[in-house]
């Protein structure tokens, strides 16, 4: 009995470089940030939740974190290395990354209208004229009140 050879056709791949100025990065670059960023901010929620919000000092976590990952302009790791690690740790997927991130951007954004909005009925408050202490006789109005 003859051994079946696999027929399978590789497929070409496909060079970008002459693009020049339209050359993209790769999906796994341009999302890089993302999943950073994201695992980052896992990784300080878990620890928060572990060390109690009065021991935890977002400031100091950061540091520690760029110690230890560094920031994502170096690209200490490579993308692979980061989802393997958001696996292990928190098991999520980059398309789960990609959502968390997004859910965040989004809480954010929410809390900075809130914000706004804060301040722009702060400044209105503060604009409001002061109430003299002008003395109000109360006693006509007490006369006009039913019992």
């Amino acid at each position: 009995m003859a051994a079946n050879k696999s027929t399978k056709a590789q497929a070409a791949t496909v060079d970008d470089s002459t693009m020049e100025q339209f050359k993209i990065e790769s999906f796994d670059v341009r999302k890089y940030n993302t999943i950073f960023y994201s695992i980052r901010d896992l990784y300080g929620c878990e620890s928060q939740r572990q060390l109690g919000s009065d021991n935890f000092d977002w400031k100091a976590f950061k540091l520690q974190f760029e110690i230890c990952f560094g920031r994502p302009e170096d690209c200490r790791y490579t993308t692979e290395q980061l989802l393997n690690f958001a696996k292990y740790k928190f098991n999520m997927s980059l398309e789960d990354l990609l959502a968390y991130n997004r859910k965040s951007w989004e809480l954010r954004k929410r809390r900075e209208q809130q914000y706004a909005d804060m301040e722009q009925i702060n400044s209105v408050i503060q604009h409001i004229p002061e109430i003299t202490n002008s003395h109000v006789d109360c006693s006509q109005m007490l006369e006009q009140q039913p019992y």
